[in-house]
């Protein structure tokens, strides 16, 4: 029977903490609230098709009203702080270079 060398990964160094995770950027986090902002509107939508109609029903649309209303305040200051920030400048460079019709 032939031997098999298993090959293990290196061991973690003693009292070392791992690397923090890279911060998103601008056009990640845009593009996460824009997601949030999605999903709360399909959930108000949603509401729309609800069918026996159930119980506490106002309450559940007056909820995603207030979720969808969030959301779009997110998603306005995500916007402003994206077209502020470098990637969003250098956006509106690119969009110069090119004509609109």
């Amino acid at each position: 029977m032939p031997s098999v060398a298993l090959v293990a990964a290196p061991a973690a160094p003693v009292g070392v903490a791992p690397a923090p995770a890279p911060a998103p950027t601008m056009r990640q986090q845009l593009a996460r609230t824009q997601s949030v902002l999605f999903d709360a509107r399909h959930a108000l939508y949603a509401l729309r098709d609800e069918y026996p109609r159930q119980p506490a029903r106002f309450a559940r649309i007056r909820a995603a009203i207030q979720r969808l209303r969030q959301a779009r305040a997110a998603y306005k200051a995500a916007c402003e702080a994206f077209h502020a920030s470098p990637e969003g400048e250098q956006l509106q460079r690119l969009r110069q270079q090119y004509a609109r019709w």
